[in-house]
């Protein structure tokens, strides 16, 4: 089935300064209005070329800000003209719910066990598509939003060539054999024969709202707390492991180094 193409709208930083308008005629303070035109403009920067907004904007913008690390009441705060920005245009279809509402910045962090604890809940229940996603996205270190460029074909090579925003982030992802190994047998049970590999009935790349429900809907059952069963949570823990073995593999430069130093001073030192 040919999926339909994507609805969307261009655009334009005409469009700004009328909504900009529009909310001063409202009585607006003159520090909300630059408030809205900082926050909208930067959002207008962060648009790929050709400027399109679509139903999955918002949620790919909230990832990006947090990524660079902007608080949650930053991103709340960028989240909140967005969604009045797309009531102005006539896309309130558009509009994202997905504020952080966690105190104080506080972000909660899924353990290695409790990530173990998901994939065995997901493969009692006989839930593959849950135990396949939980396992790309917190074995592989996937982002949700890189899930449809995990296509057959990149399977069956081993890597993906993953492009992000603007199209000038790239990166290749090298698929754990391990995991590749139980993809294909995934992909040649549901017959894939192309394109992405986490799909709906219809063939078109499961919505964010839908690879959050697989993931979470182990939960109870995994005893994993809810607010950690989610993606973000799955992409963190990835990075917390890697970055722990780098430090590890770090001190052990370290210390090899400082014996050859020690060898050295013992052969050729000045008071030897």
């Amino acid at each position: 089935m040919v999926a339909r193409e994507k609805r969307s709208e261009q655009m334009t930083l005409e469009q700004i300064d009328n909504f900009l308008d529009a909310l001063m005629e409202k009585g607006r303070s003159p520090g909300s209005l630059q408030s809205y035109r900082g926050i909208l403009t930067s959002l207008y920067e962060y648009l790929p070329e050709g400027k399109r907004l679509n139903a999955d904007t918002g949620a790919e913008w909230k990832d990006w800000l947090e990524e660079q690390g902007f608080s949650q009441r930053t991103v709340n705060a960028r989240l909140s003209a967005w969604n009045s920005f797309l009531q102005y245009l006539g896309h309130r279809e558009w509009q994202t719910d997905d504020f952080n509402h966690t105190h104080h910045d506080v972000q909660p962090e899924l353990t290695r066990a409790e990530y173990l604890r998901l994939l065995s809940a997901a493969r009692q229940l006989d839930k593959e598509k849950s135990y396949l996603l939980i396992k790309t996205m917190g074995g592989a270190g996937m982002r949700i939003q890189e899930l449809p460029q995990l296509t057959v074909e990149a399977v069956a090579e081993g890597s993906v060539k993953l492009e992000r925003h603007n199209h000038t982030q790239r990166r290749i992802l090298y698929l754990p054999p391990i995991l590749r190994e139980e993809l294909m047998d995934y992909i040649r049970r549901e017959q894939l024969e192309s394109g992405s590999v986490f799909v709906t009935q219809e063939g078109t790349p499961l919505k964010r709202s839908s690879v959050y429900y697989y993931v979470n809907c182990v939960c109870r059952d995994a005893q994993v707390d809810e607010e950690k069963a989610n993606p973000r949570c799955l992409w963190k823990m990835h990075q917390s492991t890697y970055d722990r073995i780098r430090a590890n593999v770090n001190i052990l430069v370290e210390q090899t180094y400082q014996r050859i130093l020690e060898e050295e001073q013992f052969a050729v030192g000045w008071n030897n």
